[in-house]
């Protein structure tokens, strides 16, 4: 019996339902060149964003020590995931300072627009005229607005909101 199975195919099937696996491949386009460190905690990272995306988890607090993916993989990748699934989610990711907020949006719109991204989930696309730095919207009305702590998110709301 022929192998049908095209590796490449089967590789972006697992990344569009495995957000571990997706991690890893946003985390080559956010930081292109840098070797990527699988740990077990990222699979626990993920498996924990994957309960809170079907409605199993309501509150999270991922408490890990710097420099361990929280925000490549909470604030960057979780939201292109969320958004591929389903590009209606409306998404708020709350930052403690413009620098950190602007930074974290720019990386997510980075994977969004990827061509790797646009093989993955090819019905999700960004609005044009809608991709601002830190608040931009998919073809479908969902999106990410990011703002901080002491900014304005009077009259916005979010299916999911993300505090960074």
């Amino acid at each position: 019996m022929p192998n049908d199975l095209d590796p490449v195919d089967v590789l972006r099937a697992i990344q569009r339902q495995d957000l571990s696996s997706f991690i890893q491949g946003a985390f080559s386009v956010v930081d292109p060149g840098t070797h990527y460190h699988h740990g077990v905690h990222i699979d626990a990272i993920a498996w924990h964003l994957e309960e809170v995306a079907r409605g199993s988890i309501r509150r999270l607090i991922i408490t890990m020590p710097p420099r361990s993916l929280k925000s490549i993989a909470a604030s960057i990748a979780f939201p292109a995931w969320l958004l591929g699934h389903d590009p209606t989610k409306q998404i708020v990711a709350v930052s403690y300072s413009d620098v950190l907020s602007e930074k974290l949006a720019i990386d997510c719109l980075r994977v969004l627009s990827s061509p790797w991204y646009q093989r993955l989930f090819p019905a999700t696309r960004l609005a044009r005229g809608q991709t601002r730095r830190a608040d931009f919207a998919t073809t479908r009305g969902g999106g990410r607005f990011s703002t901080t702590i002491g900014g304005t998110l009077t009259g916005r709301g979010g299916d999911v909101i993300l505090i960074d």
